[in-house]
């Protein structure tokens, strides 16, 4: 993992983001969750799909050590406004050029609460959506007497699964403070009808 700072500027206002990490060995990095529900998602014609930003705020989870790809967004400060992510299905090895475009995320996140919501392209609908939205850059999962960092969309804390083919999804979080970092995952399937 990296010791990372950087420096942003918005407007007037500007202000240091330092992320660090400690160092984990391979088999701590949870990274295998819904394998069974992807594997029969495939079948059925869907896809996984990771909301992504620009690079200089999105990291693929595979240059993090995870074996899985995906992105975590972020840090994203509170503002008023809206904050719009592109939902790649397909996207192997964190390369959009081998998905496709098939959602967008708009984040609004003002005084503590997040809306974020889930909206498919033409042609696409969601069978699931996973959402984690917190201060670490991914969420922690307890592994014995320790948290550990994972990646897998079933351990993030906002999920709904079943849901039946929608075009949009929503989800309201609060008590959030100061700059978050968003994973938006979702199954993504060709819409038949």
């Amino acid at each position: 993992m990296k010791k990372l700072g950087l420096l942003f500027t918005i407007g007037l206002m500007l202000f240091f983001v330092s992320c660090e990490t400690e160092q984990y060995a391979e088999n701590e990095l949870d990274a295998t969750s819904l394998k069974k529900s992807e594997e029969d998602a495939e079948k059925d014609g869907c896809e996984t799909g990771f909301a992504i930003c620009a690079s200089d705020i999105s990291t693929c989870f595979l240059d993090e050590g995870f074996n899985r790809w995906g992105w975590t967004i972020g840090p994203v400060a509170s503002w008023d406004g809206d904050h719009t992510y592109d939902i790649y299905a397909g996207a192997g090895q964190c390369d959009t050029t081998k998905g496709e475009l098939a959602g967008k995320v708009i984040l609004n996140y003002y005084n503590g609460v997040a809306q974020v919501d889930f909206i498919a392209e033409d042609g696409f609908v969601f069978k699931e959506t996973h959402l984690y939205i917190g201060k670490d850059e991914f969420p922690m999962q307890r592994r014995g007497n320790n948290y550990v960092p994972t990646v897998a969309p079933g351990q993030y804390p906002y999920k709904h699964g079943d849901l039946d083919n929608v075009v949009m999804d929503s989800y309201t979080v609060d008590g959030l403070t100061g700059h978050v970092y968003l994973i938006a995952h979702s199954v993504v399937c060709a819409d038949v009808d």
